[in-house]
């Protein structure tokens, strides 16, 4: 038996295993998803990575350690450090909770009223438009209520078994969505009889998410439809006969395709069928009244041109035979499998033990303020996996904006997406709502999969591959149509129908919707994000040479990866023209979205020469594809240059200017394109380009930005880790769940965010040319770290660094051992946490005396060391008059004036500091705190209020600014806590 976490059912009774309440029902009924729910899964993969081929190992006991205080030994027991747990209900559907199994995903979330809600999503949910909509609701209420305020109440998000678990005084709840089959299981047990009520609930659909522009809505739209069946309940969309692929291959003069490739949205259908074998069906809900309940929840999305056939479908599948205690240990197999494939595992050993791997589960937060910024980089990994896991092994490729996760967000003032405003003047989105719609956006999709060939989770990129293949046909014959020639592109946003119209302007002007045919030497940088930017072919392209060169996989390689790449490169050699020696002349290009007039752009030339020096150094294909490889090989132009202080360093084209967006094209050729960086022993180069980069740390370090990918590759492991710190410090006030990210530019969840660091974070640890593997190529020593992950050659390394020592390492296969590279954590750089400056800390005012504090500056202290958050929060409620008494008290003022200063050596800013204050701010408040920088610098920091009642800081060349939060005229706290890892700003005794 598989046995979960052991927790307390009530206070004063003793602690009674989940599963021994949840196993003993007999089995009931279950059913078997269709066939291709398994399948699809596994078209592509390796039999050595198929589900049915893996080892069966049972589900290891997550119970405390020994009485000697040992660590678990499992991989799953040690990932549940990062479990994200919560100690109250939520408000609203922003507070949700995330499950699924890779194909339907829920939002689970428990209101103080009794009630139990999960929001449903299934991969494959789609419009007649392209969006991707929710399934459905499920209510479940419970009397009494066991969420009332005030009472016990956990709910945990388990990662080693991927379910939630609520412990309330009473009643406990296991929710989980079966990693094998289409079917939610809501276990209740409760101490005493308690009634339970279950039903579905809906809402008002719509049929286009913002940023949709390919058709007009159709009015009234599609709803719901619920039925009242006998013993269950079932509900379902219908899209019917209607469609929007007719029209999208009429604009691209591409009808014929129609016989080719099945139109993606007419007559699908998705739905939900609620039943329990405890629960009796009556006036429109499931009801029953007892100790134990199993209530589930299946799933099916079908083509159906009868309504009636899905109806049957969905009926036949929940008549199946369940096993509710057998298919629990079959699902915790599954996430033991899991975790056992890859782990990072990494904490700050500058810490005190008592610091270290401390976390703070609740959102509605900007700013996450752990202490231990390795741990935090680590929860976000792991974290991100699972979410991966969850929602990417059905028929579609998950989506970068939300994936199957979107949910209500709750805002102070109205969205740009659809939202409804509340009765305390907050906004909540609707269910179905996600910024950039149904796009998927290449520059921020790749990001979700490029990290699962590190992680070995090659089951997960099967539907990324599937997707972007499946399209072919259609990608060549609309480029035939286009362009006349042969091969096939692929810009920006490729949709279900193959179509592109989203790389078009918004509104109703589509010529921007095709590519341009501006003849070379003519692009006056006139035209639009996408009007010549076709990098997108060779970046899959080359995922897919890297996920052959792990696996193996040669059914892959003949079926998928060399058909794809015999196109995406014959596009570059027939689109086209060639400079007098014969070379290739990209041109008219662009720079990705940032340079919109370019020739020989540096991520198409160096995705160029990657895919063509792979393909032919693993010698696949055809002897006429190599051939034809070859030839164009030695016709690429250069990848591009340039000099920095009489030194090499990358640069973004041949030619480049006209800028509009923040990509760093000019380290393309570093990541995703391997050319360059430490296991090149080029990372010297690599470094010299960051310097000089076009976009540095655009949007602080968030959404798709690859800074501390490319300082990786760079072999700079500290602006690695300080970015991945910065990075992930970022969270959302619109949700409760923490590992969100934030919704700007992208939306919320953002998970192009977490994939990006992801890289990032597995780079530091490991990178590969050329048959030799470096391990640690950026790794500080301040992180002590346990990790496993996969290399090319189905080659498996795991290691242990501890107190800036690798003192433990591994390979599988063992003879690959001569293969690796050796490199030592790197030690903390000696030049200090802030820039030196002659400037004394000032009170009040700037340097030149200017930007006054208008209110009222009651204290000011310095400590040289960060202070822990209930030391804060003493120092918030302590008198204003009195002087802190908390160790490493370096100087502090009481009521001083404005324009005073502080007397603090510079040495004590070399390292982790506080800065606390009491003030009053006065009416318009925008004025200094604190100060220890030039006018206008980066050359040392400053701590001040700013418009519109806000908090900002700034050290060094990061800066942030906290919205809204100061009231004039009343007495507030403020902290600044300044680590290797970034900034906290504290309000009143909470981190921002």
């Amino acid at each position: 038996m598989c046995v979960g976490h052991v927790f307390a059912v009530a206070r004063g009774r003793s602690k009674i295993a989940l599963d021994r309440r949840f196993s003993k029902r007999p089995p009931h009924r279950y059913s078997r998803p269709p066939s291709s729910f398994n399948e699809r899964f596994s078209e592509y993969l390796p039999m050595r990575h198929h589900p049915a081929a893996w080892t069966i190992v049972l589900c290891i006991v997550a119970i405390a350690a020994s009485a000697k205080g040992q660590e678990p030994k499992s991989p799953a027991a040690s990932i549940a450090r990062y479990n994200v747990v919560w100690h109250s209900p939520s408000n609203d559907p922003s507070g949700q909770m995330p499950i699924g199994n890779g194909d339907i995903a829920a939002g689970v979330y428990a209101i103080e009223d009794g009630s139990l809600y999960l929001l449903l999503s299934k991969n494959d949910a789609y419009t007649y438009n392209g969006d991707l909509f929710k399934t459905g609701r499920v209510r479940i209420d419970l009397e009494p209520n066991p969420f009332r305020k005030g009472e016990p109440f956990t709910q945990t998000l388990d990662l080693p078994t991927g379910s939630i678990r609520i412990e309330t005084d009473a009643v406990t709840f296991r929710v989980w969505a079966d990693a094998n089959k289409p079917v939610y299981h809501v276990e209740i047990h409760a101490s005493h009889p308690v009634r339970v009520r279950a039903q579905p609930e809906f809402w008002t659909r719509f049929d286009s998410c913002l940023y949709n522009v390919t058709s007009e809505p159709i009015d009234p739209p599609t709803q719901d439809v619920c039925l009242q069946r006998d013993g269950h309940i079932v509900w379902y969309y219908w899209v019917g006969d209607r469609s929007v692929y007719p029209t999208e291959l009429a604009f691209y003069d591409v009808p014929q395709m129609a016989e080719v490739i099945p139109d993606p949205y007419r007559f699908n259908t998705f739905g939900n069928l609620l039943e329990s074998p405890d629960l009796v069906h009556e006036d429109d809900a499931l009801h029953g009244e007892g100790t134990d309940f199993d209530i589930r929840i299946h799933a099916l999305t079908k083509k159906a041109e009868r309504v009636e056939d899905w109806i049957a479908a969905i009926e036949n599948q929940a008549k199946q035979p369940i096993d509710t205690a057998a298919d629990w240990k079959a699902h915790c197999e599954f996430w033991n499998r899991f975790w056992n494939r890859s782990w990072i595992i990494a904490s700050d050993n500058t810490l005190p033990p008592e610091l270290r791997e401390k976390f703070d589960g609740e959102g509605y937060i900007s700013h996450r303020s752990e202490p231990d910024g390795a741990a935090l980089v680590s929860q976000a990994f792991n974290v991100f996996r699972y979410l991966m896991a969850c929602q990417s092994r059905g028929t579609v490729q998950t989506k970068f904006n939300g994936g199957l996760f979107t949910q209500p967000l709750r805002y102070t003032s109205q969205p740009r997406i659809p939202a409804v405003q509340q009765p305390d003047g907050t906004w909540l989105s609707h269910e179905d709502a996600r910024l950039w719609g149904r796009r998927f956006t290449y520059q921020n999709q790749r990001h979700l999969y490029w990290p699962l060939l590190a992680s070995g989770d090659f089951d997960l990129m099967q539907p990324f591959f599937r997707y972007y293949f499946h399209l072919l046909p259609i990608r060549k014959a609309i480029t035939k149509a286009w362009f006349g020639h042969e091969g096939a592109y692929y810009r920006e946003n490729i949709e279900p129908t193959g179509g592109e119209r989203d790389c078009g302007k918004r509104g109703g002007d589509q010529t921007e919707a095709k590519p341009l045919k501006t003849p070379p030497g003519q692009n006056d940088g006139k035209g639009y994000y996408h009007s010549y930017y076709f990098t997108s072919g060779l970046e899959t392209t080359a995922m897919m040479i890297d996920y052959y060169a792990h696996t193996g996989d040669e059914k892959f390689r003949d079926t998928v990866l060399v058909p794809f790449a015999r196109e995406i490169l014959r596009f570059y050699e027939e689109h086209y023209p060639r400079e007098p020696d014969g070379r290739l002349r990209l041109d008219p290009a662009q720079v990705l979205e940032t340079w919109w007039v370019a020739v020989n752009p540096a991520p198409d030339v160096a995705g160029l020469h990657y895919c063509t020096n792979r393909l032919l150094a693993l010698g696949i294909g055809t002897e006429a594809d190599r051939r034809r490889w070859a030839q164009l090989q030695k016709i690429l132009p250069p990848v591009p240059m340039q000099e920095v202080e009489g030194k090499p360093a990358l640069a973004p084209a041949l030619i480049w200017k006209v800028k509009h967006n923040h990509e760093n094209g000019e380290l393309y050729p570093a990541f995703p394109f391997r050319l360059f960086g430490v296991a090149q022993g080029t990372a010297d180069i690599v470094a010299r380009t960051m310097m000089v980069r076009t976009e540095k740390d655009a949007f602080g370090n968030a959404c798709w930005t690859q800074d501390q990918i490319h300082w990786a590759c760079a072999g700079d492991a500290h602006e690695a880790a300080a970015g991945l710190v910065r990075r992930f410090r970022t969270a959302s006030p619109l949700c409760r769940f923490p590992l969100y990210g934030r919704e700007g530019p992208d939306s919320c969840p953002d998970f192009d965010h977490f994939g990006s660091g992801s890289i990032a974070l597995e780079k530091m640890l490991l990178q590969e040319h050329a048959g030799k593997i470096h391990l640690l190529p950026a790794w500080p020593a301040q992180w002590d770290v346990d990790f496993k992950l996969h290399a090319e050659n189905d080659t498996i390394v795991e290691g242990t660094v501890k107190d800036g020592k690798l003192v433990r390492w591994s390979i599988t296969p063992p003879e690959r051992r001569k293969d690796v590279v050796v490199h030592q954590p790197q030690a903390e750089p000696k030049q200090p946490l802030v820039p030196d400056n002659t400037h004394p800390f000032r009170i009040g005012t700037d340097a030149a005396g200017r930007s006054r504090f208008s209110g009222k500056i009651l204290r000011v202290s310095v400590f040289g060391r960060v202070l822990t958050a209930d030391e804060i929060r003493q120092l918030a409620e302590a008198p204003s008059d009195s002087r802190p008494s908390m160790s490493d008290l370096i100087a502090s003022a009481v009521a001083p004036e404005i324009g005073d200063t502080l007397a603090v050596p510079n040495a004590v800013f070399h390292k982790p500091f506080t800065i606390e204050a009491m003030i009053v701010p006065g009416e318009k408040e925008s004025g200094r705190i604190a100060d220890k920088v030039t006018p206008g610098g980066a050359d040392g920091f400053l701590f001040d209020t700013w418009p519109k009642n806000s908090l900002r800081a700034i050290v060094g060349h990061y800066g942030r600014v906290v919205s809204d939060v100061l009231t004039p005229n009343r007495r507030h706290h403020v902290a600044l806590t300044v680590s290797f890892g970034g900034f906290t700003i504290y309000l009143d005794g909470k981190p921002m």
